[in-house]
């Protein structure tokens, strides 16, 4: 029933169960109702799923089927009461014939469809299990503990569908739902091999946690997906138009909180880059870098004219008389460095409409060349960070060993990516209180977003690899960092609206 290989649910163990398109499935043997789903494609035939349940157990453990099969309510509710009036009156206690019980078609609304039959299958199960054995029930229980992230997520999205999501939580819940792993899944800690696991069991897990309140997954996995990045945020976060599985784009504000979270930690590499390529390039105000540090997304880069004038600061160890052309050579390496090898900047020109195509005589035009664009850094964090780390040590010549940026950058990357490798997951989104649904996820409530710490305009220092100064504007001379717990000082550097990086690397 469930992909990959998992173990099937209530399958083998059925001798009433055949994969024959007519066959009905029992999943309560003296079910009153014949539940029918009929899938349809636009490349096949509709195909009918029959199932044989108890109308009581769905009704009690479901509003929305107690909605469905009431006669007062739904034309389905009183032809359900109609026919199985008649099948009571005319049943031969002797005889069983599931085919002459009352059937009700399942609407084929959009969820259904996503979610497939196998999730429809389990829901079903899990809603009817009061009648099965003990034994049986404990069969179903360690199978469904094992079932893969795919499946239960999509069981609960259907859930949610069917505003059912009560019995699916408690279930769930009360067999210890392991993540798709048969032994405890190592998800409460960050590490390369969470890192390495395909996006889409990222995004399944986080979906999952939130539904179940399991704050510590939520935190280390949502933490993962800022690190690894996303293949749907290439052109930028964008809200699907159409309906989809709630995996593929996480409701109620956590698709938001942590691609905004990961741009956040992007920006401060970039601001890294950014400090020390006005510090070599002469536009670093020298004297006091906190007024010309302002680091805004997609602002990195900026400086102000009044930042221009001061006068020039070389940055060459030696204080030799050829210390302009060690800055300027240092610089050129750095700008090589960062738009060539590691591509995390580029050089543009501002005079060219971006939306500007022009048509030459030989019919190639400007956008053809962006059809085989060069690739650009790597999306993981932690492999940009590294690569970063990689720069060289560029000496003019031989009397100026050590005038390059690589000792002073070093201990500024490490202060990031001590954060970006925490086993924590300190940049991950932890739930105050857990979620009752995924339907109920309110993010005002139940995380910080790191909007609201940006709007406190604090500033940092950074020495030593490592955050030594927090200052907020209402006490700009008290020093507040020494006592904040190393998730506090993560939210800090990177929602900074200023940050102070002559330190890091100092000599």
């Amino acid at each position: 029933m469930s992909p990959g290989g998992q173990h099937e649910i209530g399958g083998p163990s059925d001798p009433q169960s055949d994969n024959s398109a007519s066959s009905i499935k029992t999943i309560t043997p003296n079910g009153d109702l014949i539940l029918e789903y009929i899938a349809s494609s636009d490349t096949t035939s509709p195909v009918s799923r029959k199932w044989q349940v108890a109308s009581q157990l769905l009704a009690s453990n479901s509003p929305y089927f107690q909605a469905l099969l009431d006669p007062a309510k739904f034309s389905e509710g009183r032809k359900f009461k109609t026919e199985k009036q008649a099948w009571d009156e005319a049943q031969d206690p002797n005889v069983v014939s599931q085919h002459a019980l009352p059937t009700v078609t399942l609407p084929g609304i959009h969820p259904t469809m996503m979610c497939g039959e196998d999730a429809i299958e389990l829901f079903l199960r899990i809603l009817c299990l009061e009648s099965t054995e003990e034994a049986e029930t404990a069969n179903f229980e360690n199978h469904l503990k094992l079932q893969s992230t795919s499946l239960v997520a999509r069981l609960i999205d259907l859930a949610d569908s069917f505003n059912s999501p009560r019995i699916v939580q408690h279930i769930l819940r009360r067999v210890g739902y392991s993540y798709g792993k048969g032994r405890s899944a190592p998800l409460t800690k960050f590490n390369s091999a969470l890192l390495s696991s395909k996006e889409d069991r990222i995004r399944q897990i986080i979906f999952i946690s939130i539904f179940l309140g399991d704050i510590r997954v939520t935190r280390v996995t949502t933490h993962t997906l800022i690190i690894m990045g996303s293949r749907f945020w290439v052109s930028g976060l964008e809200s699907p138009e159409d309906e989809i599985l709630r995996w593929k784009y996480l409701p109620h504000g956590l698709e938001e909180e942590i691609y905004h979270r990961r741009q956040l930690v992007l920006n401060t590499i970039t601001d890294i880059q950014a400090h020390f390529l006005r510090m070599y390039g002469g536009m670093e105000d020298s004297e006091n870098t906190k007024t010309t540090a302002n680091r805004t997304l997609g602002a990195a880069f900026t400086t102000s004219a009044p930042a221009l004038l001061h006068s020039r600061q070389f940055q060459c160890r030696g204080g030799f008389n050829n210390a302009s052309q060690c800055d300027l050579f240092q610089l050129g390496q750095m700008i090589r460095f960062f738009s060539v090898r590691a591509k995390t900047i580029f050089l543009g020109s501002t005079l060219i409409d971006p939306d500007f195509s022009a048509t030459s005589e030989d019919e190639h035009t400007l956008s053809e060349s962006k059809n085989d664009p060069s690739p650009g850094p790597p999306s993981d964090i932690t492999a940009i960070i590294s690569y970063l780390k990689k720069y060289p040590d560029y000496p003019i010549d031989e009397a100026h060993t050590g005038c390059g940026v690589r000792r002073r950058i070093m201990p500024a990357l490490e202060c990031v990516e001590k954060f970006a490798w925490d086993d924590r997951g300190l940049l991950g989104i932890t739930p105050e209180t857990p979620a009752f649904s995924a339907l109920d996820v309110s993010p005002s409530s139940n995380w910080t977003p790191w909007a609201d710490l940006m709007h406190r305009k604090h500033s940092v220092d950074i020495a030593f690899a490592r955050v030594t100064a927090v200052y907020h504007p209402s006490a700009p001379s008290k020093n507040v960092g020494r006592n904040m717990s190393q998730d506090d000082l993560a939210r800090m550097l990177f929602t900074a609206a200023k940050r102070d990086w002559s330190a890091a690397g100092a000599v």
